[in-house]
């Protein structure tokens, strides 16, 4: 891709070697997320789906979690995938590049790259996705390769005979996988009829590799649909309730935007401006595959709920379009601006790896009013509270472990397995399907988590009693972050509402 010996491309591999670096360190330092978690679990218990999302994200870790890989370890595989979505987007960059080359001077084109990357490295929540592994990773390698199909489809379908049958099946390929990964990948498909239509109309009809695609795509996401059809459309319920939420209020799609703007910086805004300013978007087409998932994620914003990593694989695609408007600019002269913006989102990115590196602000404990909403505490404690429960299980003969919501079973069930994790609250979800209710009169091993805590579960219709066994500190460099209580609840009488404590 371009020239190999210019500092631009220096500056490239640089940037991707030390944002490789970080990451693989990080994936030792921090322990899992709940939802990379949750998605371990799903390796560890292979099915056809579950309950919220489908089953590649628990696929693609079978083999390294059957063999106990380290979390560390585990942590290769976004890292890996990272990587692969980051080198797609400088491989589109190029494509792009190549189309409308007559159109820029010499000097830029070597330098679309370095800004192309720089735009992904310097967008906060990427990182997110380069070091847990989420269904939205494997989307950040899926949602790019469906652009670089449709890139070469075009390219196909523009010929006077063209041999496209390998591209249709290519693309059949990822759209199945795109839908074993998640359900709102649909919002990133729908943009490949979109570009192909407004490119060729109805031409596409005629290619038999466009039915050979969809009978390929069924295929592979047939096991999410007859897992469904199983458990009476559970994930699609869940989903469609999940995405709605309550009443639509446009305050809920503007606090998605400002998100939408911490997370993935202003550096992606001044490329996409300077575009516009040129009017060299071309091919327009292209930019439904951000536009097009972004505003159905901010409509449905409105009245449920946005997080903002969701929109990142349609970040990622809108990467190379102003990769190339960056490099415009900062050889026409507009470096003062573009380089205040790169030092803001340096400045950013380091500021959320020293958070994560000291367990929050540092110096601030547990017991200040910051430590008690200390979202970084959660990466750290869980496998020593883990390996507690184990050994209380051990003492008391106890098989059974609980929880009051089920964002803690995920931890606890990865770090103390192979004991069952039972959630009390009456909410459905996946560990109603491993485990089932807790048997009726049962006693428990019960974790307290102080950035989650609840009021002990007594009462006529839950537990007879609950007694304190232990408490355990989470201690990160010098201070206390979090702490776990650890009780024994007896005599389970069946049903209980968790009662959150400030």
């Amino acid at each position: 891709m371009f020239y190999n010996s210019t500092p631009w491309y220096r500056y490239t591999i640089t940037l991707i070697l030390l944002a490789i670096i970080i990451h693989f360190v990080f994936g030792f330092i921090l322990g899992l997320s709940v939802d990379e978690a949750h998605y371990a679990l799903y390796g560890l218990n292979l099915d056809l789906s579950y309950f919220d999302h489908p089953p590649l994200v628990g696929w693609i870790q079978t083999l390294p979690v059957q063999w106990h890989w380290s979390v560390g370890w585990l942590r290769l595989i976004p890292e890996v995938l990272w990587l692969i979505g980051l080198l797609m987007c400088l491989q589109i960059a190029h494509i792009l590049f190549e189309q409308q080359r007559s159109s820029f001077d010499y000097t830029t084109s070597k330098a679309v790259l370095f800004w192309t990357g720089l735009i992904v490295i310097l967008a906060p929540i990427m990182h997110v996705l380069g070091v847990g592994l989420l269904p939205d990773t494997l989307l950040m390698v899926l949602v790019p390769a469906m652009m670089l199909l449709t890139l070469h489809l075009n390219e196909k379908l523009s010929q006077r005979k063209p041999h496209d049958l390998l591209q249709w099946v290519l693309l059949g390929i990822v759209l199945g996988l795109s839908g074993l990964s998640k359900y709102t990948a649909l919002f990133f498909a729908l943009a490949i009829p979109f570009c192909l239509i407004s490119w060729h109309g109805s031409k596409i009809f005629r290619r038999l590799g466009l039915y050979l695609c969809f009978i390929i795509a069924a295929t592979l996401i047939a096991p999410v649909i007859y897992w469904n059809y199983q458990h009476e459309w559970i994930s699609f319920v869940y989903q469609f309730s999940h995405g709605t939420g309550g009443e639509w209020q446009l305050k809920k799609v503007l606090v998605f935007i400002l998100n939408q703007f911490a997370s993935y910086g202003f550096l992606i805004i001044l490329g996409i401006a300077w575009r516009l300013r040129k009017r060299s978007l071309a091919p327009k087409a292209l930019l439904s595959f951000f536009l097009i998932p972004f505003v159905l994620f901010g409509f449905f914003s409105g009245g449920g709920g946005s997080l903002p990593h969701w929109t990142a694989p349609a970040w990622l695609t809108l990467a190379p379009i102003a990769g190339i408007g960056l490099a415009q600019a900062w050889n026409s002269g507009r470096r003062f601006w573009i380089g205040c913006v790169v030092a803001l989102q340096l400045l950013i990115c380091i500021l959320g790896f020293t958070l994560l590196f000291f367990g929050g602000i540092p110096q601030v404990s547990k017991d200040h009013a910051w430590g008690k909403k200390n979202p970084i505490a959660d990466l750290y404690g869980w496998q020593e509270a883990g390996i507690h429960l184990k050994e209380f299980s051990k003492q008391y003969g106890i098989p059974h472990l609980a929880v009051q919501n089920w964002t803690l079973a995920s931890r606890l069930a990865w770090y103390a397995k192979p004991l069952q994790v039972f959630v009390l609250d009456e909410r459905n979800d996946q560990f109603d399907l491993w485990s089932g209710p807790l048997p009726m009169e049962s006693d428990v091993l019960l974790l307290n988590w102080s950035q989650m805590a609840f009021a002990d579960p007594v009462s006529n219709t839950s537990f007879e009693s609950c007694e304190l066994l232990d408490t355990q500190a989470v201690h990160r460099l010098g201070r206390d972050i979090a702490q776990f209580d650890f009780l024994l609840c007896k005599n389970w009488r069946g049903k209980h509402s968790p009662q959150r404590l400030p």
